[in-house]
């Protein structure tokens, strides 16, 4: 564990959970506390003063129980985080028996968001991690959070499976009075790039990246779900919009030009708290679903620099093939989206089951006179506890990413 890494992991708790909701003045005082702790923190383990890091990490652990009461349940990762960082700091001490004690605590009630991964590959733990006492607690969090592990066990897929009472999938097209709407609202005519489709489809993707911030933790505006009232709602700058918002924006940008694309829920095998949503873009060129996230800019290529479909990024990442994120990948211009975190463990988690649409058009989800169906790829077998009763399952891949030419 790098030094600052001590301090990070309450610090990202903080900044992820007190963005989520409005502070009462209890829960504001509580942080404040916290954020002092945390400071002197980062300074005593700069100069390694151990000793020092241990009594402020049972302090942040103490002053959570004594707020316990009065704050809500989210800043409980207060507590998990600061066990997780006396059990990194007492194994660097060789405290053995007290670091597996403090782990064993961090990892109680499945509530600090650490994956098995990240977990066995801190090199500050690597001297505590063959403690017996630890082996059930590494089982659990390996069954339910080696993401690559989980997506590799997942069973294939059944492409035998028939189809013909199956809806086809439909997409608006760029005729509409709508989608002009969008076509003119966002100047997208000046990204179209003649007899370049996949220059296109980048330019827009990262237009609208960079137009619109991800903001995960607020919502998305009231009113329509559609790209005009997204976007108006957070032309000031005060504001975001969340994953599925911005692949909604997206979306009808790219029909708006004439280009077939999806709004694809990305999905965990257990959904804790996290999924994803993305586009997925036909490419005519390459007659394949690009995987597009306005939310990192990102679109993933092979070893070869060849752009891959949502299908094969899943496939690949299930027999062991190499896959990239392009390097312009980032989140809001602020941190670089890197391959390793992005598509081996965040998105490894997220591609178990995968939502898409039975019609994609303008403020398709809002709307309520044809309210949309949604159509879940799941592995043969497998029943996903967040699929709606009305949702069409399938197993069948070929059909769930059926190509839009087989529209009439």
């Amino acid at each position: 564990m790098k030094k600052q890494k001590l301090i990070l992991s309450l610090l990202l708790g903080f900044m992820s959970f007190t963005g989520a909701t409005a502070q009462t003045e209890i829960e504001r005082r509580f942080t404040e506390k916290v954020d002092s702790l945390n400071e002197l923190f980062y300074l005593k383990s700069k100069e390694d003063r151990f000793k020092d890091c241990e009594t402020i990490s049972r302090n942040i652990i103490e002053l959570y129980e004594e707020y316990s009461d009065k704050v809500s349940e989210g800043y409980s990762y207060f507590k998990y985080a600061s066990y997780y960082n006396l059990a990194c700091i007492q194994a660097k001490q060789g405290k053995k028996d007290e670091a597996t004690a403090s782990l064993i605590e961090a990892l109680k009630d499945g509530k600090l968001e650490i994956s098995y991964k990240k977990l066995i590959n801190d090199s500050d733990l690597k001297n505590i991690l063959d403690a017996e006492a630890l082996k059930p607690v590494l089982d659990k969090l390996k069954a339910t959070t080696d993401y690559l592990y989980i997506l590799k066990s997942a069973p294939a897929y059944t492409k035998s499976l028939s189809t013909d009472t199956l809806p086809v999938i439909t997409y608006l097209q760029a005729d509409n009075p709508d989608l002009k709407r969008v076509r003119q609202y966002f100047n997208l005519d000046s990204l179209v790039v003649p007899n370049d489709e996949t220059a296109t489809i980048k330019n827009v993707l990262t237009y609208i990246h960079n137009k619109i911030r991800h903001d995960g933790q607020n919502g998305n505006p009231s009113g329509g779900a559609n790209a005009i009232n997204y976007a108006e709602a957070c032309k000031d700058g005060k504001r975001g919009l969340n994953c599925r918002g911005l692949a909604t924006v997206l979306n009808e940008c790219y029909l708006s030009i004439g280009i077939p694309s999806r709004v694809i829920t990305c999905l965990p095998k257990t959904y804790i708290n996290d999924c994803h949503v993305i586009n997925a873009v036909y490419s005519s060129e390459l007659n394949k679903w690009l995987w597009i996230d306005p939310t990192n800019n990102a679109w993933v290529t092979d070893d070869k620099g060849n752009m891959l479909s949502v299908q094969e990024v899943r496939e690949r990442l299930r027999t062991d093939k190499p896959v990239k994120v392009n390097e312009e990948a980032n989140w809001n211009n602020e941190r670089k989206t890197n391959t390793e975190d992005y598509l081996y463990e965040y998105m490894a988690k997220n591609l178990f089951y995968i939502e898409s649409w039975t019609h994609y058009g303008f403020n398709t989800e809002s709307n309520k006179e044809n309210p949309v169906n949604y159509i879940i790829l799941q592995p043969t077998g497998c029943d996903s506890s967040e699929r709606r009763p009305e949702n069409i399952s399938v197993n069948d891949d070929n059909y769930a990413w059926q190509s839009p030419q087989k529209q009439k």
